[in-house]
């Protein structure tokens, strides 16, 4: 969709020399958007579990020990991906004395600031087939998109490094699309600037610096001008030497994160965790404007598009970058576990897009009528966000019920993929990672320093490690699931954690059929599941889960042959960043001696201390086993 602004976001000097400024009326509705965008993102202000993770490298950072998840004796790892994100946050707390939590998300909502500052500017860019710059309503309507989206406001807090991302992410497609950038050498400089930042903030930054180098390359031959290009891309050398530096510090090319967290390819859920994506945002609209968009475009002057696409390398370039980028995600990684957070660049971009391609093809009307569009059909997402009631893994309570009739075929073919991609880690909203993180809470104490005995280092176990790593500064913590632990990220992939699951799905289903008409009545189901041994407390979610997944021709009921459908479909699923798990003669090894009960540590004294040498001793062991 990008694509569109080859030709048309890129002003003449005469457009620019007519049209300077928009007006006071279109400096009037950019600020009121702009305050509109952080009414939004205090209105959904929240923090999730992992953000904690990247505070506990800061404070540790902050005491002197250096950016690990456990001080020495242990080895470093790199179980946080934004580099530069833990930088501002050390940073802040350095230089001004707010700690991480506090920090956070005012630092994120002003980089969604900057963000959204950086689309205004290209949206008033932006010009027509004939050169003439777009009208206020065209304008403003583009960037209401933006800040009426639920992703984008979304990720303007939370507490992770998304929204410093996608501040530069998004600032390096918007400079591709300027003319001239791979002859400029000012421009080509910022460009790699923005794809510097963009590395050293997330690992997907490196796709924007390996095509910033290509296209430099490119151009340096093209233009003979080898010098100043490659004075231009010298900042590229600041993420060859944070690559180095990580490789001789953590051991390893990648976050420790990634190995965790990737395994086989997941196509399965990227594709749905992706149709979600495109309902939610109105982003269904974006092909079926782009097709027209292109065909005119080539009746116009199909040669001219291809000389056009051609002197637009950067572009071109930018365009491939943000396709691969998305690939990735949906058919490699299959999403992610906060809702679109991988994809929320693409909001911004598509509102470029969008408003691009309808003023080729027919000027400020219809781009401000596609932009109309999109926002309207984007209201999907806040209607979910208005119906959902967030609920902790692995239910979710579908919206199809209460929305209109007319709305109601849609809404349960989402409510299905949401249950699917849930009970899997994916797509998981804000409000639940809200519960989550206040579940959390109830169960540890409040951080404070505590003693720590030199010989006898003390160590806590957990699954989920954020808040627990944050509260408890001077316990090590030994993360089971892998992301802060480079043993559990390279052990073997577990078996799947829904066997249990599949077992007692068929016990129940095996007595269900009390009056042997061939269906599972919800009733039914609800009995057979307290007679299998369910939990009780759980017996509503599950029921509820089989018919969503399941029940095709009746919602409240299931068919033998649907529910035939539920074993081999249960135990394939795989859970996102929970699919390895700490060895345990690993665990005893470390033999983890701090529980928590309340607001009180209680540390339990070893038999045989765990001392330094110890501690060498069981890494050197375990990291050097085929696979750690």
């Amino acid at each position: 969709m990008i694509g569109a602004a080859l030709t048309s976001s890129a002003p003449t000097p005469e457009a620019n020399a007519a049209s300077p400024r928009r007006g006071a009326s279109c400096a009037l509705g950019i600020a009121l958007l702009a305050i509109a965008v952080v009414f939004g993102a205090w209105r959904l202000w929240f923090l999730c579990d992992d953000a904690f993770i990247a505070f506990r490298y800061v404070s540790n950072a902050h005491d002197g020990l250096g950016l690990v998840w456990n001080p020495p004796p242990f080895r470093p790892v790199e179980g946080y991906t934004g580099f530069l994100w833990v930088l501002c946050l050390w940073a802040t707390w350095s230089w001004f004395g707010v700690e991480p939590p506090a920090a956070a998300n005012v630092l994120s909502i002003a980089f969604g600031l900057a963000s959204f500052a950086v689309v205004a500017m290209a949206a008033l860019r932006l010009r027509d087939r004939r050169g003439a710059p777009l009208s206020t309503a065209a304008v403003l309507l583009t960037l209401a998109v933006v800040a009426g989206n639920r992703t984008f406001l979304t990720w303007l807090t939370g507490g992770l490094e998304t929204a410093l991302f996608n501040l530069a992410f998004v600032t390096w497609v918007v400079l591709a699309f300027r003319r001239g950038l791979d002859r400029s050498p000012r421009l080509l400089a910022a460009w790699a600037g923005c794809a510097v930042v963009a590395a050293l903030t997330r690992p997907d930054g490196l796709l924007p610096v390996a095509a910033t180098a290509a296209v430099g390359v490119w151009s340096a031959f093209r233009t003979r001008r080898l010098a100043a290009t490659a004075l231009s891309l010298s900042p590229l050398l600041l993420v060859v030497a944070h690559v180095g530096w990580r490789v001789s510090f953590y051991g390893e090319w990648l976050p420790n994160t990634y190995y965790a967290k990737v395994t086989d390819p997941w196509p399965e859920a990227g594709l749905r965790f992706l149709a979600c994506f495109l309902v939610e945002h109105g982003a269904w609209l974006w092909p079926l404007l782009a097709a027209p968009w292109l065909a005119i475009e080539l009746r116009r002057d199909a040669r001219g598009f291809a000389r056009g696409m051609l002197e637009a390398a950067p572009a071109v370039v930018a365009v491939l970058v943000v396709s691969a980028h998305v690939g990735y995600y949906v058919v490699r990684v299959g999403g992610d576990p906060f809702e679109y957070r991988v994809l929320s660049q693409l909001v911004p971009l598509g509102a470029l897009a969008v408003t691009a391609m309808a003023a080729r093809i027919a000027g400020s009307p219809l781009a401000a009528a596609a932009s109309l569009a999109v926002l309207f059909a984007s209201g999907f997402g806040w209607l979910h966000f208005a119906l959902h009631e967030p609920t902790l893994l692995p239910f979710y309570k579908p919206i199809s019920a209460r929305v209109p009739a007319v709305l109601r075929p849609l809404a349960h073919w989402h409510d299905r993929q949401q249950a699917w991609l849930k009970v899997q880690v994916l797509c998981g909203r804000r409000g639940a990672h809200t519960l989550f993180l206040d579940s959390e809470r109830a169960k540890l104490p409040t951080r404070q320093r505590r003693p720590r005995d030199p010989d006898d280092v003390p160590v806590a176990a957990f699954l989920g490690v954020g808040l627990a790593g944050w509260v408890l500064p001077d316990v090590a913590v030994l993360d089971l699931l892998g992301l802060n632990d480079h043993v559990t990220a390279h052990a073997p992939v577990a078996p799947s954690k829904a066997l249990p699951m599949v077992t007692l799905f068929d016990a129940a289903l095996a007595i269900a059929d009390t009056d042997g008409d061939g269906r599972y009545t919800r009733a039914e189901l609800s009995a057979a599941f307290a007679a299998a041994g369910g939990p009780p407390e759980s017996t509503d979610g599950l029921v509820t889960f089989l018919l969503l997944l399941f029940a095709d021709r009746d919602p409240d009921a299931l068919h033998q042959d649907e529910a035939r459908r539920i074993g081999p479909t249960v135990a394939a699923m795989r859970f996102m960043a929970h699919e390895r798990l700490a060895p345990q003669d690993y665990v005893d090894a470390l033999d983890p001696n701090v529980t928590v009960d309340g607001e009180q540590v209680l540390v339990r004294p070893r038999a045989q201390p765990l001392s330094p040498a110890r501690i060498r001793e069981i890494e050197a062991r375990w990291w050097d086993r085929p696979g750690g």
